[in-house]
């Protein structure tokens, strides 16, 4: 479901590669529901606000724009669900000053297909981070 097989711009800048998986496996937790602290919470008003640092080989910038772009849809599907379900704050959401949803524990996960189960564990970010790491042979 979220992309991490982003380009490496060897030779030019792009986005810090511990930074993007950081935040696309936030995105991951928030979108399972595995997320509950509202603080925590990746909200769509959150990943359009995302800035990253820029370094050299870092990940192709347009690219991870564009899967941002996608996952700002899918979470403010995920906003707007919360909030009918809810309305202003009867099941755990409610609606912070800015208008966006603030989640709390008890709210329902959202269905993830089987591969990408362990897409957010510390040792599949290591695994990701050192196989974008290495050169290819």
């Amino acid at each position: 479901m979220i992309r991490t097989d982003f380009s490496r711009s060897f030779w030019r800048m792009g986005y810090d590669v511990s930074e993007v998986v950081s935040f696309l496996a936030d995105v991951e937790h928030t979108i399972t529901g595995a997320q509950t602290d509202p603080e925590k919470v990746i909200t769509a008003q959150k990943a359009t606000d995302v800035e990253f640092t820029v370094r050299l080989r870092g990940f192709d910038q347009e690219e991870v724009d564009t899967e941002i772009d996608r996952l700002i849809e899918v979470l403010r599907h995920l906003d707007d669900k919360r909030a009918q379900r809810s309305g202003d704050s009867v099941d755990g959401v409610g609606v912070s000053d800015s208008g966006q949803p603030v989640v709390t524990p008890d709210t329902e996960p959202v269905e993830m297909p089987d591969e990408y189960a362990d897409f957010g564990t510390p040792e599949a970010v290591d695994q990701i981070l050192r196989s974008m790491t290495q050169e290819k042979e």
